[in-house]
């Protein structure tokens, strides 16, 4: 009898170390998958900061070739030397703006020089706002018409 209650139990202590076993074995093909996972994305990061990296190598040596280029050595001479080639003369175009005001445009002025005043209060602590509006009157006209 104590034969056929020892069996159950080995039975039982055998699918539990084999569900174990099993069990392990599921946790390391899931970390062996996320490892994989984490360097594929990895390879991949890499393989886009090569092509910035050799991007940024064939416009560096783009620019290098436009250095060493007359082009590029004539103009620097021209910009940065003041030096001229046979021939050439300097032109220099300047442009005089001249401000007409017109009846909207001194509307807008107003409009800004009230908005200057709202925003100089605003900046002003109240306790200020409070002496000048109590004992100085005359200095809150001023200094609207100031702005």
């Amino acid at each position: 009898m104590s034969y056929n209650s020892f069996e159950p139990l080995s039975r039982q202590l055998t699918i539990i170390i084999g569900l174990a076993v099993v069990g392990f074995m599921a946790f390391g093909l899931a970390l062996s998958f996320y490892r994989n996972v984490l360097f594929e994305e990895t390879l991949e990061n890499i393989g886009v900061q090569n092509d910035e990296l050799s991007e940024k190598i064939t416009q560096g040596y783009r620019n290098l070739e436009y250095f060493k280029s007359v082009q590029y050595k004539d103009k620097y001479a021209k910009e940065n030397l003041n030096l001229l080639s046979p021939g050439e003369k300097v032109l220099i175009i300047t442009e005089e703006k001249k401000k007409i005001l017109n009846d909207n445009e001194e509307e807008t002025l107003s409009d800004q020089q009230r908005a200057m005043y709202y925003e100089l209060l605003r900046q002003m602590p109240i306790i200020e706002h409070w002496r000048l509006y109590l004992f100085h009157k005359e200095k809150i006209e001023a200094l609207q018409k100031a702005i």
